[in-house]
């Protein structure tokens, strides 16, 4: 009934591309647990440095306080 009916086909450079795209997504999905370790642990280190550094920050400013009373004392 119809003529001139056409069957789409894939051609074998998009069939190549589509199986390399999904190869790609599935070698990103398998590593996303170990980046997202990666990232907690990140951020993890960064707060405790910042925890550090505001810890010496009020260290030596109690320091100086301390320092500066004894010496004009």
């Amino acid at each position: 009934m119809w003529p001139f009916t056409r069957r789409t086909r894939v051609s074998p450079e998009a069939e190549t591309a589509m199986r390399a795209a999904e190869k790609s997504l599935q070698d990103a999905k398998a590593y996303l647990p170990e980046v997202e370790a990666k990232l907690t642990e990140s951020r993890r280190v960064k707060e405790q440095l910042r925890a550090h550094n505001r810890a010496n920050q009020y260290s030596d400013w109690i320091e100086s306080v301390v320092l500066g009373r004894l010496g004009s004392g």
